[in-house]
């Protein structure tokens, strides 16, 4: 009963295609992957949402309280920046508050800013601030400036005593009138860093002042709010969340996720807050479910992947079965000329079962037959590895066990100048090797019979060999045992490698040439190891720390790989115990390493740093010489604040030593000694710096004190030429890295040539530019411009060269000397000029980066 059951469906499958059988299978697979998956999938995936979340609202509660802080943080910023600004010191200087002053009402300003405080900086923040305050050192409010239509709290007065009494935190938040402000509040000096009084700042703390905070992360399901911290009231909220103003927070943690921090920073403060960060959770709710529902979308996909993949498979493993068949069959029937109908449709693998057991019997018949062609084939080979070993370009010779000669190819004849006849039946070793290798070539034979075998390797000697006319070449042989027919045969394969050695020597040798270098050459790769180095470059391993084959420190292993993948060489210098060093980093990108080449500089830098010594000195006498010339000048300057010093002590001993003078008037008097003895000092100060020795410096200053510097050490020459100086200077300061004294040298000296120039003039007609300034390309400019004489347009040329002067009595080294500090700064100086119109020279310094966000802050 069981068999035609079982022959029954063996034929219903047969009958069924392979394709549709795979696609029932793919379907049911997939459907197997979905019932199994979806439901530990989701639960998976709604277990990681859980601790994602968490994670990401905590983080995104202290990332809002940072910026937060950091939006505070720029408001004290620019309270410092504004209390301690030039505007600041130059108008307390003069002002002084009186203690009978304080029933008066504070100065107000409304539509325009005081002179105190300039407009951008406060335009600059996100959120004006609502007043502006200038408080004595008491404490008491002396003006106010309102920018908004708001009045001033009521218990502002109050809370500033409470703010300035701490003087360890000048900003925290706290409570006016009801509403939330931070406070800021900034000791204020003078030029003579005496203290005046407190810049204050008061910023409204509302929900404008709270989406500015957050303005760079801002999103529509996230709020952020003030909380009281005893009350667990919100005080203030973002945008978007001013309905919850008021709320409590404990009846609000049904409807959002709350993460309430403390603040760290505003200890000081008297309300007690705390930074809450809400988010809907019906907005992490939708977030939760919108994943789950594309995870389960992706799955299904993947379900219906797999299931198409496997129809896909059995489908391509049925073509290729039809494939096989038929070849099977086209084979059988060329080879063995036996014809079996190929298969049209139906289940291929049983087709095949079947179809293989016949044909198997027809393979076996047909075994014999190919037996006999078999043998005839290999005739046939044999004759062609005949032809092959006559066509072969290396000496093939067949010995036998006594090795003497059986056979001998062409290419030995050419190569040892023996015909075939005359190397039959003679014994190898003494044909054609050398007496020194006689012995190692029996000795080679005689490993071969120890090691003879189908299956063993060819073995391999370097011997010398000698042709028929005495020539003694370097050759490799190679033995190889064959059988044939119970007699043992070796065939000898003989390699003329006298070319070989000879590319082999070229190698060695140039791989000798970086050790014989007397300069350091190394080889790093990608991960920073040595990996060669000659003898010279022991001193530059001894100053890295490391020996070959081991890794370089970490700087310069960063070399190695920025220089392998900007795919450019890099030069760097570097000092050690033998001296200075250029070391030149030839990138190989395709090997993955480093050629280093050093070159050593010792010597030129010696001589650059000697030229730099000489150069100094040349610059320092030029100082003096320029002193020298102004030493009449110089005398004037300092014998005026003398003399008012001898004038005013005078006085004060006469009126002393008769009883005459009212205190006070002794007091002026005694001020003014002190005034003039301080005159005398600057005066001395600055020719002390002038003619003193010192080493180039670089600091950075600002060159409007410079000017300024130069100009009063020419008081007395410009007085006495009646020339005034047009001063057009910048109004910000004009900072730059230089060595100040030598930038006051150079334009002391275009100063004192401008002069020069002007003498000719009528002194009514005579006019002096300086000018200070940033040109468009960023860098920081000196102009001085005269209408004097002018220069020749042939001179113009030659201004700068040593030794050329267009004054009778010049040595013609100021303006040489002047050229060479501004290229050590890499800076560029020019100048122009139209005889009887005038000159102009203009020096252009660069400004560092820090000095640029310095001047826009």
């Amino acid at each position: 009963m069981h068999r035609p059951r079982r022959a029954y469906l063996r034929n219903l499958l047969r009958r069924v295609p392979m394709p549709v059988l795979a696609a029932l299978f793919g379907l049911l697979t997939a459907a197997a992957m979905w019932i199994v998956i979806d439901p530990i999938q989701t639960r998976a995936i709604g277990n990681i949402f859980d601790k994602e979340l968490q994670g990401q609202l905590e983080t995104r509660a202290s990332e809002s309280l940072t910026r937060f802080d950091s939006f505070t943080q720029s408001y004290v910023n620019t309270t410092r920046l504004l209390a301690s600004h030039r505007r600041m010191a130059d108008y307390l200087e003069p002002v002084f508050w009186f203690a009978n002053d304080d029933d008066r009402e504070p100065r107000l300003y409304r539509d325009k800013p005081p002179v105190w405080l300039p407009a951008s900086a406060i335009d600059g923040l996100p959120v004006k601030p609502s007043h502006a305050l200038l408080t004595d050192v008491n404490g008491l409010i002396r003006e106010i400036y309102q920018l908004g239509d708001s009045s001033l709290p009521k218990e502002t007065a109050s809370e500033l005593q409470h703010a300035l009494a701490d003087t360890r935190q000048t900003a925290y938040i706290t409570r006016l009138d009801g509403k939330l402000y931070m406070l800021i509040a900034e000791r204020v000096e003078d030029a003579s860093y005496n203290l005046m009084g407190s810049l204050v700042l008061l910023v409204r703390i509302d929900g404008a002042f709270l989406d500015a905070s957050q303005q760079r992360a801002s999103t529509s399901e996230t709020t952020v709010a003030l909380v009281d911290g005893e009350s667990q009231t919100i005080l203030a909220a973002s945008r978007g969340g001013e309905a919850l103003v008021g709320s409590v927070i404990r009846d609000l943690e049904s409807d959002y996720v709350i993460t309430a921090q403390s603040f760290f920073d505003y200890g000081n403060s008297p309300v007690n807050l705390l930074f809450a960060t809400l988010i809907s959770r019906d907005v992490i709710e939708a977030t939760r479910q919108s994943i789950i529902a594309v995870e389960r979308r992706h799955r299904l996909t993947g379900a219906a992947i797999v299931g198409f993949i496997f129809v896909l498979l059995f489908i391509l493993v049925s073509s290729r079965i039809n494939r096989l068949l038929r070849r099977v069959a086209n084979f059988s029937s060329r080879a063995l000329h036996i014809e079996h109908p190929t298969p049209r449709g139906g289940n291929q693998l049983l087709i095949m079962e079947d179809w293989i057991r016949s044909f198997t019997q027809a393979v076996m018949k047909a075994r014999e037959e190919m037996r006999a062609r078999y043998t005839a084939e290999i005739q046939e080979r044999e004759a062609l590895k005949t032809a092959v070993l006559d066509a072969s370009l290396d000496p093939i010779v067949t010995i036998d066990q006594a090795g003497h000669i059986v056979d001998f190819n062409p290419t030995a004849e050419n190569t040892f100048g023996y015909r075939r006849e005359e190397a039959l039946n003679r014994s190898l070793d003494e044909l054609v090797f050398d007496k020194g290798s006689r012995q190692a070539f029996n000795a080679l034979l005689y490993d071969c019979l120890e090691e003879q075998g189908a299956d063993a390797p060819p073995v391999l000697r370097t011997l010398t060999a000698r042709n028929k006319d005495g020539r003694q070449f370097p050759v490799e042989v190679a033995i190889k045992p064959v059988m044939l027919e119970d007699h043992l045969f070796f065939t000898t394969y003989i390699r003329d490698i006298s070319e070989r050695k000879r590319q082999a020597q070229e190698i060695t040798s140039l791989a000798a040439f970086p050790g014989e270098s007397p300069l350091p050459v190394l080889r790093i790769n990608q991960p920073g190891v040595v990996i060669y180095a000659n003898k010279a470059s022991d001193g530059l391993l001894d100053y890295w720390g490391c020996k070959r084959m081991q890794t370089v420190p970490i700087y310069w292993k960063r070399l190695v790989e920025q220089v392998l993948e900007q795919g450019r060489a890099r030069e760097v210098e570097v000092e050690t115990r033998d001296g200075i060093f250029s070391l030149l980093f030839a990138p190989v990108a395709n090997l993955g390493y480093v050629n280093i080449y050093g070159r050593d500089i010792t010597a030129v830098r010696r001589a650059e740093e000697e030229a730099r010594h000489r150069q100094n000195e040349l610059i320092h006498v030029s100082r003096l010489s320029t002193m020298g010339e102004m030493a009449t000048g110089i005398a004037h300057e300092l014998n005026q604040p003398l003399s008012a010093i001898v004038n005013f002590a005078k006085g004060c001993s006469r009126r002393i030593r008769l009883g005459m003078g009212e205190k006070e008037e002794l007091i002026t008097a005694m001020e003014q000694i002190s005034q003039q003895a301080s005159r005398a000092g600057e005066i001395i100060k600055r020719l002390r710096g002038m003619v003193t020795r010192q080493q180039p410096v670089r600091e950075k200053a600002d060159l409007n004190a410079l000017v300024k510097d130069a100009c009063a050490l020419i008081a007395h020459d410009r007085q006495k030429l009646r020339i005034a100086i047009d001063f057009r200077l910048s109004e910000q300061p004009v900072l730059a890295w230089v060595d100040p004294v030598q930038i006051e040298q150079v334009v002391l000296n275009l100063l004192r040539n401008a002069l020069d120039a002007l003498e000719g003039k009528p002194p009514e007609d005579r006019l002096l530019i300086i000018a200070t300034g940033f040109t468009a390309g960023g860098n920081a400019y000196i102009r001085v411009e005269d209408n004097g004489s002018g220069i020749a347009r042939e001179d113009l040329r030659h201004l700068f060269d040593p030794f050329f002067s267009t004054k009778k009595t010049g040595m013609g080294m100021g303006l040489s000397i002047s050229q060479t500090i501004i290229a050590e700064h890499k800076g560029h100086i020019s100048a122009d000029s139209l005889p009887g119109r005038g000159s102009v020279f203009i020096i252009e310094l660069p400004v560092s980066g820090a000095v640029l966000e310095s001047i826009a802050s």
